[in-house]
């Protein structure tokens, strides 16, 4: 009898796991509940779509199992990561160390992909079916209940992906114990999960003042010291930018630092400043060097200098202030965005219970994940769209060795 082979979750992990078994010699069936494939994904990268980095390493990823994490990047997939866009027939082009899509079109590379989608001869595609339970049978099979807008029903499947991403869902957020209830329905554990690649919301109404400006910063977690430095604009919630974003995939402490600088650092400034502790030297005026206006009054009120204050003239403890404000300025009860503002999610299956070489189940011999709903969150700038296409290709290998 011909193997039968279900794909839940219509994503970017979904769409490549089932045109890279185009030669599978069965039928694969690829689910989704909403009405079409990819709706996150036509919004990506801002509709043009990062498809993968120069730079590409574990070291761009989280993960509660970071050993494991860093085994599954041994793949040779990752380094020939180009050779399965190619197989995709994704074209794009670098920009610096991110390659974004040749046509900078998200919707048009979408469609494009649900095309192939429907013309794969060995492919059906099953749109508005929302996968409720799944079981493993004596037999060895997969049972699955689905809920259409027209019925319940259940099919039987001998192989299962599960590639439904993480906690945000499109106009369907719940809880972990809802969004991946599939893993969990066989055994699975769920890590902590958080939004990623998000925005920050603080308190510090201060600083909230300085709404609309942007600048190159680094933002640095005050528990594990990691840090990250990029672009970055300061809203009337907290942060966003690049910087942020990014940041967000590692932040672990409530308690973060922002340093406004990116490229002048905290020893040179003080060199600058007591070399022009002589004379009639404005603060303000060096400050104006490097800073813009609102930044440097900004500096200035929370040292509690007057705009005239004379270098010659600045008191110890306020230059510590004055240092302290614009290399280490302390951001209190930081929280991330909730899902509907965040691209990813931190956390995801347990990779304990997942064999790294195929990605298949520990626990279900025969389920396999691919993308997103692992405990593997990548950085901005194309890394989980690569993780995506990767992880389908490791479990394509897997199925059409089988």
């Amino acid at each position: 009898m011909m193997k039968k082979v279900a794909i839940i979750g219509a994503g970017p992990a979904g769409i490549y796991s089932s045109l890279l078994l185009e030669n599978f010699a069965g039928q694969i069936h690829l689910f989704d509940q909403n009405k079409d494939v990819g709706e996150k994904l036509k919004t990506t990268g801002g509709g043009r779509m990062n498809v993968t980095n120069q730079k590409f390493s574990a070291e761009e990823f989280s993960s509660q199992s970071s050993n494991l994490l860093k085994k599954l990047f041994k793949n040779p997939h990752f380094n020939n990561r180009h050779l399965i866009f190619e197989t995709l027939g994704i074209e794009y082009q670098w920009e610096k160390n991110r390659a974004i899509l040749a046509s900078q079109n998200a919707p048009l590379e979408v469609a494009r992909l649900k095309n192939k989608v429907l013309t794969q001869s060995n492919l059906e595609l099953h749109l508005e079916h929302k996968a409720l339970n799944i079981e493993k049978l004596e037999t060895g099979l997969f049972r699955i209940k689905f809920e259409t807008p027209q019925n319940t029903h259940f099919l039987d499947f001998d192989k299962v992906i599960l590639s439904g991403g993480g906690m945000y869902r499109m106009r369907d957020l719940g809880e972990p114990e809802k969004i991946y209830a599939l893993p969990l329905q066989l055994g699975h554990t769920i890590t902590d999960v958080q939004p990623s690649l998000s925005p920050l919301i603080f308190t510090d109404k201060v600083l909230r003042e300085l709404k609309g400006i942007s600048f190159e910063g680094t933002l640095t977690d005050t528990q594990n010291k990691k840090s990250v430095t990029d672009d970055l604009i300061i809203t009337h919630f907290g942060l966003s930018g690049p910087a942020v974003l990014d940041f967000s995939a590692f932040r672990e402490s409530e308690s973060i630092e922002l340093c406004f600088t990116a490229h002048l650092k905290e020893h040179e400034l003080r060199e600058k400043i007591n070399a022009q502790r002589q004379g009639a030297h404005r603060l303000r005026a060096l400050l104006r060097e490097y800073f813009t206006k609102n930044l440097t009054d900004f500096f200035m009120q929370q040292a509690g200098l007057e705009v005239e204050a004379v270098i010659a003239d600045l008191p110890k403890a306020k230059l510590h202030t004055l240092i302290q404000t614009i290399f280490h300025y302390p951001i209190p009860k930081v929280q991330s965005k909730n899902y509907p503002s965040s691209w990813t999610t931190k956390g995801g299956v347990r990779l304990e219970e997942i064999n790294t070489a195929n990605l298949e189940s520990k626990l279900n011999a025969g389920l396999y994940f691919a993308g997103e709903i692992m405990d593997t969150n990548g950085l901005c700038g194309g890394y989980n769209i690569s993780f995506a296409a990767i992880s389908a290709q490791i479990v394509a290998d897997s199925l059409l060795k089988k």
